[in-house]
């Protein structure tokens, strides 16, 4: 349950981040562009997820 929390919060985290440097870097809105920052601000969840269920599962948890 936790990993599902942490990686949600992660998701919007770094899609908000990813598209802020997308704006900084000029890259133009689109729909690629939307799906790109999708597909990497859900590799980033999955990767908080996979950590924080390694981490509890060596806590004991």
């Amino acid at each position: 349950m936790l990993s599902l929390v942490a990686s949600a919060i992660a998701f919007f985290v770094a899609s908000y981040y990813i598209k802020r440097w997308a704006d900084d870097n000029g890259i133009p809105k689109g729909m690629t562009r939307g799906v790109s920052v999708m597909i990497l601000a859900l590799g980033v969840s999955y990767v908080v997820a996979w950590v924080v269920d390694k981490v509890t599962a060596v806590a004991g948890g």
